[in-house]
């Protein structure tokens, strides 16, 4: 028997032990704290606090910290520890998973990983063959990655390591290339190690880990189980992960209320500007993503600038307040701020009498940077048009509850847990609305979403927006988008038609993902092994044809 983890990392991965890996040198990190931020679908949930340590004869790797709904797991101590060599010795876990205690005690020796395995009041042994050098995975334990970082030191494309995948298995992970990247944070400007990863098995999933010049894990992307892990320092508001250059670029500061947002202008080359100026495009990220839209490893937002600017608009690209180089304080922000913020834009647009045509201005939104368009379009008439890709139709509580329920599914979760986090949610949506009790509801997830963010997403009905609005609406979403499916654009499209004051046009782009880019089944899944990273032709097509005809 096994415990059942309430989420498993790599899910379906085959647990047969391989002879096949690579072992890297052993390497010296930085030892030290570090604490993470743990995000889900882009949505904060959770901290984890890292300690790696040296000893006289080894390493050890220590952490603790707690994830909010869906996930709902508090980590109350892990820890590994290796030899000199970075060779398993012990894993000791203590948590609470869905109110159920949980823990485990591993010793490695001989080949063998020895396991002593605790849910509630059930015990359970079991022993898995195990390779020399493997590296411990547990579950949902990100500071285990750290030993991962270490291991990978000089790898290369090609090389492949064993991990134990605690208490699950062995299996191996391979590194299908290794890039570089420069990320600036307040204290210093480092280079990040990226490594593109494979976990092996019948379903292999992939992963994307970096890690910066002392071997220390700087971030950490699961795109099955659309998490991603960040060190604090490269989340910070001033830190920036260089960006994309285009020709024609002009970084700005626009002022915003009481702080500045920190933009990008970029303008066509080599032709002069109309005697009116150039027809303006503000392309609106959601509140958590940078000026290039950086989703996946995808710039989609600095794709669709390079070929709007091609096509003879000026576009301009933002880091939204708090992130990157952006002022503000994200923490107090609602949607109505976030649509204060594009207004702010587009009186910077219109106050550039030099290049900018003051009557000639859309909004695009990607996501939920399209709920921000619509907000600050309800709001500002010289908005002339908004663009949605991609962009979710329902309410946000029930887009909130579609969302549980997917990742449920997912997960494999059972009836009665299903029930029981959908219940979980309900409640907290009802305490955060409606002035509903809190009793029942755990500190730590009242922590994390009694936020005005929060609140307003929840609230935000994009009928509310469109029923306000005049614009010309452009609706374009993949065939493929898994992560906001089709439905949400048949919704958009139903609103817009229902109110008959907005002229609206609707796109299936086919073929393409949620990133807007070419896929195969359009699974987060399958994000990291796309081999087409580009925006699809037919998205930018759709939408400079689209805005020619919007802003004539």
């Amino acid at each position: 028997m096994r415990l059942r983890p309430a989420i498993a990392l790599a899910a379906g991965l085959a647990l047969a032990a391989s002879g096949a890996a690579h072992a890297q040198p052993a390497a010296e990190p930085a030892t030290g704290e570090a604490t993470f931020n743990i995000f889900l679908r882009s949505t904060p949930i959770g901290l984890e606090r890292t300690v790696v340590a040296r000893s006289d004869d080894g390493w050890s790797i220590r952490s603790s910290g707690q994830l909010g709904p869906p996930i709902d797991s508090q980590l109350q101590v892990f820890e590994a520890a290796y030899d000199d060599a970075w060779r398993p010795r012990r894993l000791t876990i203590e948590s609470v998973r869905g109110g159920t205690a949980l823990s485990a005690r591993t010793t490695f020796a001989a080949g063998r990983a020895d396991n002593v395995l605790v849910e509630g009041a059930r015990r359970f042994e079991r022993a898995d063959p195990v390779s020399a050098g493997t590296v411990i995975l547990p579950d949902l334990v990100f500071a285990a990655y750290e030993a991962l970082a270490v291991r990978l030191g000089g790898a290369g494309a090609g090389d492949e390591l064993p991990i134990y995948l605690a208490p699950r298995g062995e299996t191996t992970v391979r590194v299908d290339a290794v890039t570089t990247q420069e990320v600036r944070t307040a204290e210093r400007t480092l280079t990040a190690t990226i490594y593109r990863l494979t976990f092996g098995g019948a379903e292999p999933q992939t992963a994307e880990l970096w890690s910066d010049e002392r071997l220390r894990l700087l971030r950490l992307s699961l795109p099955a189980l659309a998490l991603d892990v960040a060190r604090q320092d490269v989340v910070r508001v001033s830190s920036r992960v260089g960006g994309t250059h285009l020709p024609g670029d002009e970084v700005v500061r626009v002022a915003a209320s009481g702080f500045s947002l920190s933009a990008t202008v970029t303008t066509p080359v080599g032709r002069d500007a109309p005697p009116a100026g150039w027809p303006a495009v503000v392309l609106v990220p959601g509140p958590s993503t940078d000026r290039d839209g950086n989703l996946a490893g995808v710039p989609i937002f600095a794709q669709l600038a390079a070929a709007l600017a091609e096509a003879g608009q000026l576009v301009v690209r933002y880091d939204p307040r708090g992130v990157g180089q952006s002022g503000g304080r994200p923490e107090s922000a609602r949607m109505r701020d976030y649509a204060e913020d594009v207004r702010d834009l587009v009186r910077y647009l219109r106050d550039r009498r030099r290049d900018v045509d003051r009557d000639r201005i859309a909004a695009v939104g990607h996501d939920e940077g399209g709920w921000i368009a619509l907000a600050a379009a309800a709001r500002e008439r010289r908005i002339e048009a908004v663009a949605l890709l991609a962009v979710p139709g329902l309410p946000g509580e029930e887009l909130t509850l579609e969302r549980q329920r997917a990742e449920l599914t997912r997960m494999a979760a059972t009836p009665a847990e299903r029930r029981e986090r959908v219940e979980l949610q309900r409640r907290l949506h009802a305490a955060l609305l409606r002035d509903g009790p809190w009793d029942g509801i755990p500190d730590d997830v009242r922590r994390q979403a009694d936020t005005d963010w929060f609140r307003s997403f929840l609230r935000f009905d994009p009928r509310d927006a469109i029923r306000r609005m005049r614009q010309p609406i452009l609706v374009l979403h993949g065939e493929l988008d898994r992560q906001v499916p089709a439905h949400h654009a048949e919704r958009l499209v139903e609103l817009v038609r229902e109110r008959g004051r907005s002229e609206v046009e609707a796109v299936e782009a086919a073929g393409v993902n949620h990133l807007l880019v070419p896929a195969v089944t359009g699974s987060v899944a399958e994000y990291d092994t796309l081999p087409d990273r580009q925006v699809a032709p037919r998205v930018t097509e759709a939408l400079i044809a689209w805005i020619g005809g919007a802003l004539p």
